[in-house]
């Protein structure tokens, strides 16, 4: 076997891991408690709203792993996969420095960051959130979640056009990834039934 046929069936068996949407689930359940916590104004939301993340490898285990096997990635994938994590944690870090600066301002700068975050700081939170969901159509060749990261930051940038009460839009977006996420999982179920002994 070629390499070229190697990297195809690598790809083709990473598509078949993400075929059970769990991953479309979690991230998706992120993104909707995020902007129900902006809609209602509750901090509790924004507290755990990262929790479904935590769920994600269980339910691989129990789910995904029973009927299809495990996927262990190749050396030049985790590779990948590590430094676009560092990338991914710079651009979140960044992003909440720019937002702590813009907070505390800056007396006296001819241009004023305060005022510019405090108008675009939803656009940025929704660039960052939406690079994740492209982050992990790059390194797994998981094209939908294209989709899902123009889904999610529409969902940020609906405010600024329309007269829309922030963070509604993103819980939509949010709701909208993972209702797909529930079909590709029942979609799963019925396709790949646990083997019997």
């Amino acid at each position: 076997m070629s390499e070229a046929d190697l990297r195809d069936t690598e790809r083709r068996t990473y598509l078949l891991y993400f075929e059970d949407g769990i991953a479309d689930i979690a991230g998706g359940l992120v993104v909707l408690l995020f902007g129900l916590g902006m809609f209602f104004d509750s901090s509790t939301l924004f507290i755990f709203n990262w929790m479904p993340l935590l769920f994600f490898w269980p339910l691989k285990r129990v789910i995904t792993v029973p009927r299809i096997g495990y996927v262990k990635f190749s050396p030049e994938r985790q590779r990948r996969i590590s430094k676009s994590m560092i990338i991914l944690f710079i651009a979140g870090t960044l992003s909440l420095l720019l937002g702590v600066v813009a907070y505390l301002g800056v007396e006296g700068a001819a241009f004023n960051l305060q005022d510019f975050m405090m108008e675009y700081s939803l656009l940025l939170f929704g660039a960052v959130m939406a690079a994740a969901f492209a982050l992990i159509a790059i390194l797994f060749e998981v094209k939908r979640f294209y989709g899902y990261a123009a889904l999610v930051f529409s969902g940020w940038l609906v405010p600024y056009l329309l007269v829309v009460e922030p963070g509604l839009p993103v819980a939509v977006a949010g709701g909208t990834i993972t209702l797909i996420g529930l079909a590709l999982l029942a979609s799963f179920l019925v396709k790949y039934p646990v083997p019997s002994e």
